[in-house]
């Protein structure tokens, strides 16, 4: 019994004796710099970035990067196209004007003064006849065959002259009245062609047909690139006509305008000037405005 009492106290003491024993913190070197298996209080951990993160976000500043670098490009070169086109626009558009002033004079040279005086209605009844002429035979062309066209109007001509000449001859046998025939004043029995005469034709196709062989070659050649462009307009403007109407009616609209827009403008120019200045006015005004959205490089030029 004794020996049992004296083992409880052992033991109570050894247990008493781990309960209060004493804890000692532990030691560090305050020299030691901060790690993460370092004992120093003052070390703070840094912040956990993921590695694969940085790989993501690079690629995409990249990215950003070149797009923005790609923008500028672009809007730089557009700005230079709208330059050099101004530039290029404005050396050749003084060019292109005289150039349209020399055709507008060799036009009026090369025309003869009867066909002058026939567009402008200076022998009315002449005027009368040859557009009324012009205008059936060309309709006849539309509707009929070209065989067709040309034996009827060649039988028309056929049967008017002889008809003609019935009536002088009749005018002559019973009332005794002899009248010119006009018939022969208009054409002329000298059908022949001399050797000056043919020689001046020649010569006029040698000059004229080397000049729009040279024209046409540098039109196709872009050597202007102002009529060049004003060329292909043309060229596409024709293609759309000739889709909705063939060559005849085309023929047909520059007759009616050849024998009435030229009397109109020569009697009603000054009404025609005037509206016509205020439409260019309003062009100019529209361009100006174009021009003034233009980016900052493009409105320096």
């Amino acid at each position: 019994m004794d020996a049992q009492s004296t083992d409880f106290d052992l033991m109570t003491d050894q247990v008493e004796g781990v309960g209060h024993e004493e804890i000692v913190p532990p030691r560090y070197d305050p020299d030691e710099t901060p790690a993460i298996n370092s004992t120093n209080p003052d070390f703070i951990p840094p912040p956990i970035t993921p590695s694969h993160q940085t790989d993501i976000t690079n690629p995409v500043v990249d990215t950003l990067n070149k797009g923005k670098t790609e923008l500028k490009r672009g809007q730089q070169q557009a700005e230079d196209i709208i330059t050099k086109t101004k530039k290029i626009i404005k050396q050749h558009w003084d060019h292109t004007r005289h150039s349209l002033i020399q055709i507008q004079k060799k036009v009026r040279e090369t025309m003869p003064t009867q066909g002058s005086d026939l567009i402008y209605w200076r022998k009315p009844i002449q005027s009368g006849i040859v557009f009324g002429v012009s205008l059936s035979v060309i309709i006849t062309f539309m509707f009929l065959s070209s065989l067709a066209a040309i034996s009827f109007w060649s039988l028309a001509f056929l049967l008017i002259v002889g008809l003609y000449k019935m009536y002088n001859y009749l005018m002559a046998t019973f009332v005794g009245r002899i009248q010119d025939d006009k018939f022969e004043a208009i054409f002329s029995p000298d059908v022949s062609i001399s050797e000056r005469r043919a020689q001046e034709i020649a010569h006029s196709i040698r000059i004229n047909g080397t000049h729009l062989l040279q024209h046409a070659r540098d039109l196709f050649l872009w050597k202007n690139l102002t009529n060049s462009v004003l060329f292909g307009l043309v060229l596409f403007v024709f293609f759309y006509i000739g889709l909705s109407m063939n060559a005849l009616t085309f023929v047909l609209i520059g007759l009616i305008f050849g024998f009435t827009v030229p009397k109109i403008y020569q009697v009603y120019q000054v009404p025609i000037d005037r509206v016509a200045k205020q439409v260019l006015d309003q062009i100019n005004q529209l361009l100006a405005k174009i021009t003034s959205k233009l980016p900052n490089k493009a409105k320096k030029a």
